[in-house]
């Protein structure tokens, strides 16, 4: 699988190309694609200047570039479905906005559009520490219930296992605050063996796909909101990265201003990588 840049000129872009070169560094190819659809957004000049040092950072990674320019076609996501549309098996990497305000961060993106479309893999990065370099040694990966997010998140780590000294896997189990709070000992601790059960289900797919020399973390938290316990738990850990998928719920419901992506993706505090497997990878 080919990893290629959606690059669109601006200084976050530029913070995001260092997590593709990452990314890139990991593929068998060691090749990365940017593809940069024209807008009159960034002057010729610039653009040129930002994409020679996207060229020098691969290079100093050990990564081939090729860049490829193309027009829009019924907007930017249409240029890039058009552009890439004949070769499937890539992870397209983008960015959410640098800044959410009242919009939030993927609610009516680019980024939201890639990842509501299932021709591709898909990740798109939230960046808040770009003094890191893209380099991620402790990595945050909070697992939900469903299948094909555990695919996709396999996929993500075979391309950072190169970087990566430390997963931790989080499991969430969400409950109504009512019920939360009438809670017995006993109950808790039930739910949360369920909670362990299912990772060590998932650890051996996961172990696979990284170094052996990778320290392997599991945790289940109780909580009313897993947003909030994959923040702190972020911050307690000293993460270098939260890598979680946006599932097909997600995806049909939309990124909606003050839903728990958008609460993760404005209290991080680390950089985020929100994925999604393509259709035919089970996405």
């Amino acid at each position: 699988m080919s990893v290629c840049l959606a690059y669109d000129g601006t200084i976050n872009g530029d913070w995001v190309a260092r997590h593709a070169v990452r990314l890139a560094a990991g593929d068998a190819s060691r090749r990365l694609r940017v593809v940069h659809v024209e807008t009159a957004e960034v002057p010729a000049r610039t653009l040129v200047e930002k994409l020679d040092n996207i060229r020098l950072i691969a290079a100093n990674a050990g990564v081939a570039v090729d860049v490829e320019i193309c027009a829009m076609h019924d907007g930017v996501v249409g240029g890039l479905v058009e552009h890439l549309g004949a070769e499937p098996e890539i992870l397209v990497v983008t960015g959410v906005r640098a800044r959410g305000g009242r919009r939030g961060f993927l609610a009516g993106t680019v980024s939201a559009e890639l990842l509501a479309d299932t021709t591709f893999d898909v990740v798109a990065y939230r960046v808040v520490q770009p003094g890191t370099l893209g380099v991620v040694r402790r990595l945050l990966l909070p697992l939900a219930g469903g299948g094909a997010g555990h695919q996709a998140a396999e996929h993500m780590l075979r391309l950072l296992a190169h970087d990566v000294k430390s997963a931790r896997l989080l499991h969430v189990i969400e409950l109504a605050a009512g019920r939360l709070r009438r809670l017995s000992a006993p109950d808790a601790a039930a739910l949360r063996r369920q909670g362990e059960a299912f990772l060590h289900g998932i650890e051996p797919t996961i172990s696979a796909a990284v170094k052996d020399d990778v320290a392997l973390d599991l945790a289940v938290r109780i909580s009313t909101e897993w947003s909030r316990e994959v923040i702190i738990d972020a911050a307690q850990q000293k993460i270098d990265l939260i890598a979680l998928e946006a599932s097909r719920q997600v995806l049909a419901r939309g990124f909606r201003y003050g839903d728990p992506f958008e609460t993760l993706l404005r209290d991080t505090p680390c950089d985020v990588a929100v994925y999604r497997s393509a259709a035919h990878h089970g996405g």
